[in-house]
């Protein structure tokens, strides 16, 4: 949470960790993090080095306006504790409004929950967990994709999820698509050690066979809670990520976002053009020339797919920009977003 803010924000979240106090205030620490807490009268300090598993709500309280009904009951003054000014900026105070908290039970075996929320309990050792396959983060479970890889996918399970690296979905008799949620009906079993990468656990996959889905308990009733207008959406994932190199000239760009948007205002507010850069060919499109594209929107997955009408130029950087005339169903306008990649051979 502390590391992707615009992921998590307004999400409802399940965290370890140990709840300390300093300065007056509450904080849940886990490794060398600290985040501050309120609500459930701020949990109280647990005896030393006791861990606690909560559940609640985490929030960039900067990203919301006053009389937000999700800060509700709370005194953002006295939590900021800042003098000559009545309101945080984006991301000066993120805070985890907790639900309830309970002693942290000890894990019986790894699994893809345990990772999640004690990766680095399981750092460098070898595990075997299930999970449901999830594909190339299809439908964004994950903040952050692991730095350019071969391959890679999503473990998914519950309220849990990791990327397994350096290992194909495939195995004696299934071979499951990255790209095609058809598959992400199927359950893996992977074994492979356990990394930390940028505060995400990865499994460094070494074995892959099919799996068997659990048994699974009713979900409890949701409790849903409704702002009068919600935040301004953000792009919180993009396929190319930022600055990627060696994209395939046939690559679409996969673009997701932090709430869902109104379909309508997506025509004009997307920008394709190819940029200046060293050993540009002297033929094809010139620097600044737009390129032509399709766009898809999937309104239940939060994600925007632009597609090229044509194969990208080999070796071209390409800049992609959303303006802010794309809007949230309830109207916040977008946050302006840009970013750029090259094109392989």
């Amino acid at each position: 949470m502390v590391a992707y803010p615009v992921f998590f924000h307004t999400q409802p979240v399940r965290v370890r960790g140990t709840l300390v106090a300093r300065d007056g205030r509450t904080y849940l620490r886990a490794g060398d993090a600290d985040l501050l807490v309120a609500g459930a009268d701020d949990a109280g300090p647990g005896p030393a080095a006791s861990e606690v598993e909560a559940t609640g709500t985490f929030v960039d309280v900067g990203r919301l306006e006053p009389g937000d009904p999700r800060l509700a009951g709370l005194d953002i003054a006295a939590l900021w504790g800042q003098v000559g000014r009545t309101w945080p900026g984006v991301g000066e105070l993120k805070l985890l409004r907790i639900d309830a908290t309970a002693v942290a039970e000890p894990f019986a075996a790894p699994s893809l929950r345990a990772l999640a929320l004690d990766p680095t309990r399981y750092a460098d050792q070898r595990v075997t967990v299930s999970g449901r396959f999830r594909g190339f983060n299809l439908y964004g479970d994950l903040p952050d994709a692991p730095a350019r890889i071969k391959h890679a996918f999503v473990l998914q399970s519950a309220d849990a999820a990791v990327w397994v690296v350096g290992l194909q979905p495939k195995g004696s008799g299934f071979t499951l698509n990255v790209n095609a949620r058809v598959d992400t009906n199927r359950w893996l079993d992977v074994s492979g050690v356990v990394a930390v990468v940028r505060g995400l656990p990865v499994i460094e996959g070494q074995l892959v066979s099919m799996g068997k889905a659990p048994a699974e308990a009713a979900p409890a009733e949701p409790v849903a809670r409704v702002p009068a207008v919600g935040p301004r959406p953000e792009v919180v994932f993009s396929l190319p990520a930022r600055d990627e190199t060696e994209v395939a000239p046939t690559a679409s760009v996969r673009i997701q976002f932090s709430r869902d948007l109104d379909p309508k205002s997506i025509a004009g507010g997307v920008r394709v053009a190819y940029l200046p850069s060293p050993g540009t060919p002297t033929s094809g499109p010139a620097p600044g020339a737009p390129v032509e594209f399709t766009t898809q929107y999937n309104q239940g997955l939060k994600v925007l797919q632009i597609r090229f009408a044509a194969p990208l130029e080999p070796f071209r950087s390409v800049e992609v920009e959303l303006r802010d005339t794309l809007r949230a169903i309830d109207g916040p306008a977008l946050v302006p977003w840009t970013m750029r990649f090259t094109v392989g051979g």
